[in-house]
């Protein structure tokens, strides 16, 4: 174990901030060296943020940041059309503790984000569920990871707690952000429907332990705060305290996980369960006041299909399926999602992907009578479809290390008409809608070195 002073570790801290407020200012000039006489050559020196970068990373500072921004355009159904942008700038870091205070498996993590713009859901389609990923909790900038991190016993045990939310933990994979729709990115969106639960980037106080008693089979419990906040205050979102909570909510999940030799996810299955332990309120139950409920859920991930032995170019295919437990008092009783990714389909771009997938959501009855009585009183007709169905396919195009631009098309099949602040007087049309998402990877674009 590496034991530096407790100099050198405030000296770091520093110089992180220092990487912060250079990093949206500077991209270092290069110079020439001068011509050898041998075969005359070009060497680049590393600019300024790149020195800076390079020597955070040595010491166990490992920076991460993106931009990603997201248009949207429907061009047909829904409430009525239109077009919308919005995106998210976010800077953090890991902290490796082994290298900065001697503490052998240890790290701390911290996430600032910044969201801006506006959503086509909610300003033309009436839909509760975004075609936008990025938009929501809170146009505003906020903290939205703080955990210290502990690993144990050759890494059997992990426990992380802090400020965090359940999605980053439980009933997650890494292919559903490969979508724009929010019907996919993420978690799925009837986990809010069903549940007291917060998405990122809003951050509550919680913490879970993740075993992995053999390198396939693992097991994780939470405990985190359940908040009814999920907008904070316009100007900040860096409120620490507990005002808004209205109970807990304890996650499980249990899995098995291998990996086909060379590609880039863990193949894997899992089961969990969602135990809300809060007072909530269901105005279209009786009584309306409420405690307690839950969710069971299942998924799967499996690469079927590889160009080559080790090679990470093949298919992917996905799904996961929630059900609620307590019946009517939820609004959702079902949701799935199955898609596939198809990761370098053609020899030429090995690092481009297709992705293909479907996401549905079943309304409980007693809620959609709610909301048809509600329709009526405002002189609408039809009864509420019970299934919002959404659908995305994309073409992500890695245009070099640092930028990838996601043409889209998604269809919103039954908009749910909960997008506006009042309840839509009709069923709405199918909503097609094309868009366009650029990730700009900060780190790779300035020449610092990053660390998954």
């Amino acid at each position: 174990m590496n034991h530096n002073p407790p100099a050198k570790l405030r000296n770091r801290l520093a110089g992180t901030f220092a990487a912060a407020a250079l990093f949206a200012t500077v991209l270092g000039v290069s110079s020439p060296a001068q011509a050898q006489q041998a075969a005359p050559e070009v060497n680049l020196a590393p600019s300024p943020i790149q020195s800076l970068g390079q020597s955070l990373y040595n010491d166990g500072i490992y920076l991460n940041s993106r931009y990603l921004g997201e248009f949207a355009g429907s061009v047909s159904g829904g409430q009525r059309q239109g077009t919308d942008y919005a995106g998210e700038l976010n800077f953090g870091a890991t902290f490796d503790m082994e290298k900065l205070a001697g503490i052998q498996g240890g790290s701390f993590h911290v996430l600032f984000t910044q969201r801006h713009g506006r959503a086509l859901a909610f300003d033309a389609i009436n839909n509760s569920v975004s075609v936008q990923q990025i938009y929501g909790g809170g146009q505003t900038a906020q903290l939205t990871i703080l955990t210290y991190e502990q690993k144990f016993f050759n890494n059997m045990a992990d426990i992380e707690f802090g400020r965090t939310d359940v999605g980053d933990s439980f009933d997650v994979s890494s292919f559903y952000c490969d979508f724009q729709s929010n019907a996919l990115c993420g978690n799925p969106p009837d986990m809010g429907k069903i549940v007291s639960t917060s998405f990122y980037p809003i951050s509550v106080w919680g913490g879970r332990l993740l075993i992995t008693p053999t390198p396939n089979v693992y097991f994780k419990v939470g405990a985190y705060q359940a908040t009814n906040n999920q907008n904070p205050d316009a100007h900040h979102g860096f409120y620490f305290g507990t005002a808004g909570s209205s109970g807990y909510m304890l996650p499980i999940e249990l899995g098995y996980k291998f990996k086909t030799p060379g590609a880039i996810a863990n193949n894997r299955y899992d089961v969990g369960a969602l135990i809300d332990r809060t007072h909530y309120n269901a105005a279209f139950y009786s009584p309306n006041t409420q405690f307690g409920r839950a969710a069971i859920y299942a998924q799967a991930q499996q690469m079927v299909y590889q160009t080559a032995p080790n090679s990470p170019r093949g298919v992917y295919l996905f799904g996961e399926a929630m059900v609620g437990t307590a019946g009517g008092k939820q609004v959702s009783n079902l949701q799935a999602e199955a898609g596939m990714i198809w990761e370098g389909p053609l020899a030429s771009r090995p690092n481009d992907n297709i992705g293909l997938a479907v996401s549905g959501l079943h309304y409980n009855n007693r809620y959609l009578n709610s909301l048809y009585q509600t329709r009526l009183a405002e002189g609408g007709v039809d009864r509420p479809d019970h299934n919002l169905i959404m659908t995305e396919i994309h073409y992500a195009i890695q245009v070099n290390k640092w930028l990838n631009v996601m043409p889209n098309f998604q269809y919103v099949i039954n908009p749910d008409g909960q997008g506006f602040s009042t309840y839509a007087t009709h069923n709405l049309p199918n909503s097609a809608v094309f868009g366009i998402q650029l990730y700009v990877d900060l780190p790779t674009l300035f020449g610092i070195p990053t660390k998954s």
